[in-house]
C-alpha cells in the first residue's frame, strides 16, 4: 500500500542580498539544504563567444557548502540551466547575459551538495525565486521536488538524510504552473509504476489541491493522501508554487509599504 508525506512546507524570503539586481533564500524542509540565489540580469557577456545574437546567455554558478565545485555541482548547474530556459524569454534582450549564482549556506549534515540529484530542485526553486526578484522576463512560474521511495512503496517529499538513506530511489521533478513538467531526473532502483505514481506525487507537492485529483489515485486504496503530515480532512497542503506566491506578495507588501506611511 503507498503513503505519503511531507512534513513541513519549505520556506522562501526575496530580495536577501542587497548588491544584486534579484536575490532569494529557499530554505528546504525538514532543515535541509539552505540555498542563497543571486541573480544579475542583463548584463554584458565576458566573452564573445559566448554572446547569443538572437537570445540571453545563461549562467548558472552553484558553489557548495564547503570546498569547491566538482562535476556533481556541474551537473546541477546544466540541469538548471536547461530548465531555466525552456521557461525565460530569453530572445527579450538578445545579446545578454542572465548571471545566477547559487550558494549552499547551510546543510542537513556535514553533507556537501548536491550528490547525484539530491540538492537539484531546491536548487532550482531558488533560482527562479531570484529570476522573479530580478524582474527576469519569464513565460511562466515553475518548481521542483525531490521524492523519495522507501520500504513498502513509502513515498516521501523532500526527505531528508537519513530518510533518503532508507530510499530504494530519488526522483527529482520539475513542473510549470500548468502542470507541464519541465525536469526529470532519476536514480536507485525501481520501476515504472513506482515512477509514474512518484511523478503524481510530485505533481501535488509542486502544484498543490488544484492538480490532487489526478495525484490522489497513489493512494486510491485507503483514499488518503496526506503532503503536510495531516490528513485530507485537515488544512490543504501547502505546496511550493505556494510557497512562491506567498514570497511574491510578501514583497510587494513591503515595496508598497511606503503608501501607506505617507
Amino acid at each position: 500500500m503507498a503513503s505519503t508525506t511531507m512534513d513541513e512546507p519549505p520556506q522562501a524570503v526575496l530580495h536577501s542580498l542587497v548588491n544584486a539586481d534579484g536575490s532569494a533564500t529557499y530554505s528546504a524542509p525538514n532543515h535541509g539544504y539552505k540555498i542563497v540565489a543571486g541573480v544579475n540580469y542583463p548584463v554584458e557577456v565576458p566573452y564573445r563567444s559566448d554572446e547569443i545574437p538572437e537570445s540571453t546567455f545563461i549562467e548558472v554558478n552553484l558553489r557548495p557548502h564547503n570546498g569547491v565545485s566538482m562535476v556533481k555541482e556541474r551537473h546541477v548547474e546544466e540541469l538548471i540551466k536547461r530548465t531555466l530556459a525552456t521557461i525565460i524569454l530569453a530572445d527579450e534582450s538578445p545579446r545578454t547575459m542572465l548571471q545566477i549564482t547559487l550558494q549552499v549556506v547551510s546543510v542537513e549534515t556535514d553533507e556537501s551538495l548536491p550528490g547525484g540529484i539530491k540538492g537539484g530542485g531546491q536548487a532550482f526553486n531558488a533560482a527562479v525565486l531570484g529570476c522573479l526578484d530580478a524582474a527576469v522576463p519569464m513565460r511562466t512560474v515553475a518548481g521542483a521536488v525531490l521524492v523519495g521511495i522507501g520500504s513498502n512503496r513509502h513515498f516521501m517529499v523532500s526527505p531528508g538524510v537519513v530518510a533518503r538513506k532508507r530510499c530504494a530511489s530519488l526522483h527529482v521533478f520539475g513542473f510549470d504552473r500548468d502542470g507541464k513538467i519541465l525536469l526529470m531526473e532519476s536514480e536507485g532502483k525501481f520501476g515504472m509504476d513506482d515512477w509514474k505514481e512518484a511523478e503524481q506525487v510530485a505533481r501535488l507537492a509542486v502544484l498543490g489541491s488544484s492538480h490532487k485529483t489526478n495525484a490522489a489515485n497513489v493512494n486510491k486504496q485507503n483514499g488518503d493522501v496526506a503532503m503536510n503530515g495531516s490528513d485530507t480532512g485537515g488544512s490543504p497542503a501547502i505546496c511550493v508554487l505556494d510557497v512562491v506566491r506567498k514570497a511574491m506578495e510578501d514583497r510587494v507588501i513591503k515595496d508598497e509599504a511606503w503608501r501607506q506611511e505617507s
